[in-house]
């Protein structure tokens, strides 16, 4: 199948309010390709699916799918009756990673992966593209605040892609450059186990660098394995010997800024980015040796031009003498990067509110959140949020993570049961006249409730 043969079809996608499909969805709607689809339940994506004339249908029924010629649904589909639907009748449907093959195929593609950074590396690589004139398609995990949504669609042969590994979707794809970001304990509910996520992500380098150039970052411990693997893999590093590297030269609570090395040449000083704290370095760096592998360039302008991706370090405003930030960290190794760019702001006390998403990655990872909190001073934690799950016998939840970290390193944090524990809680931050920052971090519903009390409050 050719996304060609798409343009005379009805398609129908599962899970269309998902971040990932929504972005699919509008990517057919704007090749003139008749597309609808249905979720549980609205939400922000849902409008701008609207203003772009897609059809959303609130509820999974059978009758949702007739007329349909194809199906496409999310990885989070399960037992799904319009998927039932479907094979009971033979509608050819495939998962979101088939559409995106597709989309990628026969265009020159950029794919960006790894376990932490792609969404804001994806946003910012295909921006500073459109700086220099390239205007690829960009398919983002999140809204791009430059372009109001989580894609940019142009004419170009240019295709920039974020992929992760949650449900295989990378490993289908044949990009002209793989950059990998780094590999952590992710997505174990589809793999099982670690080794197994590492194997696969190592054949599928080795296999992409037959052909293609494949950018990874040899600070990770599992990528550096594979530095030499062949001479189509490209290197960057912050510490060690690499093709491309960074050394920093400032980090503080608005900016950072470094120089940037080819071969031990340094070929850019005083790099200047909005982006806070090291593991933004990085992946900028990542971004550059892109550029320069394909003979572009940018500039502080440019780059300062950035404008972040919602969820990322999201700062919302200020309530009175608070400044409140909105964040998606929801592992162990994001929230311990939250926490390096918490301690920039040096002037101000910050308070940090985790909402644990999952019971089974809570669980999986429970020593490593235990690490990443401990001595964290100001901490809140909302109740585990499920995302589908129910908590198991012998599982544990945010009530022991606060637990353990009170008792075994002997701080203050506290547990907050519902969003209207929350609300309260933040109603007493604000109070005072010292300057406060407020970070709350996670990847269910505590953004949409963080907006809910920004615009209840602000003036």
């Amino acid at each position: 199948m050719k996304f060609s043969d798409l343009i005379t079809k009805n398609i129908h996608i599962i899970g269309i309010n998902g971040i990932g499909m929504s972005a699919l969805a509008i990517y057919l709607k704007k090749n003139n390709i008749n597309v609808s689809g249905s979720d549980i339940a609205k939400n922000s994506n849902t409008k701008i699916l609207n203003k772009n004339d897609i059809e959303v249908t609130i509820g999974h029924k059978p009758s949702n799918i007739k007329n349909k010629d194809i199906i496409f649904y999310s990885s989070a589909i399960k037992n799904n009756p319009e998927l039932s639907e479907a094979k009971k009748n033979k509608i050819p449907h495939f998962s979101r990673s088939k559409l995106l093959q597709l989309i990628c195929k026969d265009k020159f593609t950029i794919v960006i992966s790894g376990s932490h950074g792609k969404t804001s590396t994806t946003s910012l690589l295909g921006h500073l593209l459109v700086s220099c004139g390239l205007n690829p398609t960009i398919i983002s995990g999140g809204i791009m605040s430059n372009f109001g949504q989580n894609i940019y669609l142009t004419d170009s042969n240019y295709v920039v892609v974020e992929a992760d590994e949650s449900d295989g979707t990378i490993f289908k794809l044949n990009p002209n450059y793989l950059v990998y970001l780094n590999v952590d304990q992710e997505h174990l509910d589809f793999y099982k186990t670690y080794e197994v996520l590492k194997k696969k992500i190592k054949n599928y380098i080795l296999k992409i660098s037959k052909k293609s150039k494949v950018i990874i970052n040899i600070d990770d411990h599992y990528l550096k394995t594979l530095n030499r693997s062949s001479s189509n893999v490209i290197t960057f590093s912050g510490k060690n010997d690499s093709t491309y590297k960074y050394k920093i030269k400032s980090l503080n609570d608005t900016k950072s800024i470094f120089d940037f090395y080819f071969k031990n040449k340094k070929i850019k000083r005083d790099i200047t980015s909005p982006l806070l704290g090291e593991h933004n370095v990085q992946n900028l760096t990542a971004i550059l040796s892109v550029l320069h592998d394909l003979n572009l360039d940018t500039n502080n302008h440019s780059i300062m031009k950035y404008k972040g991706t919602k969820r990322r370090m999201n700062k919302l405003g200020k309530i009175g003498k608070s400044t409140i930030i909105d964040d998606y960290a929801h592992h162990p190794t994001e929230i311990k990067k939250l926490i390096e760019v918490s301690k920039l702001f040096k002037k101000k006390s910050v308070f940090l509110i985790i909402e644990p998403h999952r019971f089974s990655r809570l669980n999986d990872l429970y020593e490593e959140f235990l690490n990443s909190l401990k001595n964290i001073k100001n901490l809140y934690i909302l109740k585990t949020y499920p995302a589908g799950e129910t908590i198991k016998k012998n599982m544990k939840d945010s009530k022991n993570l606060v637990n353990d970290l009170n008792v075994k390193f002997r701080q203050n944090a506290h547990y907050l049961d519902n969003y209207e524990d929350l609300f309260d809680t933040l109603d007493e931050i604000i109070k005072g006249s010292i300057e406060k920052v407020i970070i709350c971090a996670g990847a269910g519903s505590i953004s949409n409730q963080l907006k809910l009390y920004y615009d209840s409050r602000k003036k």
